[in-house]
């Protein structure tokens, strides 16, 4: 009987770490996923949610991108999220990402919007001097960064002061023909949009995700990506070579997913001076978990869950029950009929039960945001969804579910 228990061990140890995976167990903890309210559908092909703080309010306010729709929204969150939140419009074709962020120092949040397909740009939308005026879609001025225009497809940012001088700069990425990561280094006069300049660090295939971390303890933030395609795909990071060398090739360091397709990145926060765990789903095969075991990265394998969708996006590690057990919350394409949002709760425990979030509606969710939006003290989950079951881009919109927890 041991030597029969035995070997079933190994089975499923073989199962876990095999290319070709196991599905889960399709039965779900709940019995009706949370409920979902919504912020906005009335545009096409929502892509992505980022958060900020635009009025200083306390609040989260949220910054989509509309592909199909030419568009950018910044949502203000008004007192009830259930409630419809005010919005501000700028034109932008082929958005793939945008966020907020003050880029001239006149302590109002401009925009920042980054286009593929046809357009290839990136464009700064200038917010109004007057916070009166901030929802006044006239009193917006929207110039293309030239340095930018025409040179490849633009798909991920995030604003980050790179030299000391003038303020944020703009650490982008992008996806083949010409695929390629680097920084728009800020003039003194940040609107002056031709001074511009742009400083590649490496090629790249497809970014996916730009995060910023010290890898190495030099005190310098390093950039943390997962490149989906190409000759340097994976889950690498780049070192940044201090002031002397920031114009100039990075050195780069795979951790990890060269033969897999790594998507949205997600850090697990650790204590102080130590390096993060970090989760990516690898598309097709599973969550991959990266955890530092001295001077090596150890990966587990973590095969998604039967009824979830087939194509996964994003995932985040949180106590979504408050049990004092981490959760991992995470996000799906290919979900028509399925579930594109679950919780694997306690997911590393011995016997993780799986939590059906959205239920079968939406076929391709972007990544996901944990906040507690309603105020009663749990974590709710903000994301957006692309794609209608009839394969049109009037998908779900920007959504938000409701954590039942509390």
């Amino acid at each position: 009987m041991k030597m029969i228990l035995f070997i079933g061990l190994l089975f499923m140890q073989d199962l876990v770490f095999s290319p070709s995976i196991a599905r889960q167990d399709a039965t779900f903890l709940n019995k009706e996923p949370w409920k979902r309210h919504t912020i906005d559908d009335n545009s096409l092909g929502a892509d992505g949610t980022k958060i900020a703080d635009v009025n200083g309010d306390g609040k989260m306010d949220l910054v989509v991108g509309w592909e199909e729709g030419a568009v950018s929204r910044l949502y203000i969150q008004p007192d009830d999220p259930r409630k419809p939140w005010p919005f501000l419009e700028v034109p932008s074709p082929d958005v793939e990402d945008a966020f907020a962020v003050d880029l001239d120092g006149d302590k109002q949040m401009d925009l920042v919007t980054f286009s593929e397909g046809a357009h290839q740009r990136i464009t700064i939308h200038w917010a109004p001097g007057n916070p009166a005026d901030y929802l006044n879609p006239n009193a917006w001025k929207s110039e293309d960064i030239p340095a930018t225009i025409g040179k490849t497809r633009w798909m991920f940012g995030r604003a980050v002061d790179m030299d000391g001088k003038y303020g944020p700069d703009l650490v982008v990425g992008s996806k083949d023909p010409d695929g390629t990561i680097g920084w728009l280094q800020a003039p003194e006069d940040p609107r002056k949009v031709s001074e511009w300049v742009y400083h590649e660090i490496s090629a790249a295939g497809w970014i996916m995700s730009i995060e910023l971390l010290d890898m190495n303890g030099d005190g310098r933030k390093d950039l943390l990506i997962t490149d989906r395609k190409g000759e340097l795909r994976g889950l690498r990071w780049l070192e940044n070579p201090g002031k002397q060398g920031l114009e100039k090739q990075w050195e780069s360091h795979l951790l990890g997913l060269e033969e897999g397709e790594p998507m949205f990145l997600g850090i697990i926060g650790n204590g102080a001076g130590e390096l993060p765990d970090l989760i990516v789903p690898d598309l097709l095969r599973g969550w991959v978990l990266f955890q530092r075991r001295g001077d090596r990265w150890d990966r587990d394998l973590i095969p998604y869950p039967e009824g979830s969708g087939t194509r996964g996006k994003s995932a985040l590690v949180a106590d979504v029950d408050q049990d004092g057990n981490m959760d991992l919350v995470a996000s799906f394409e290919g979900a028509l009929g399925k579930s594109g949002i679950v919780a694997l709760m306690d997911y590393q425990g011995t016997f993780p039960g799986v939590i059906d979030i959205s239920g079968p509606e939406g076929v391709k969710y972007d990544f996901v945001s944990l906040i507690d939006l309603d105020g009663d003290g749990d974590l709710d989950i903000v994301t957006s969804e692309e794609t209608a079951e009839d394969g049109s881009k009037r998908g779900l919109g920007v959504i938000w579910y409701e954590n039942p927890f509390k």
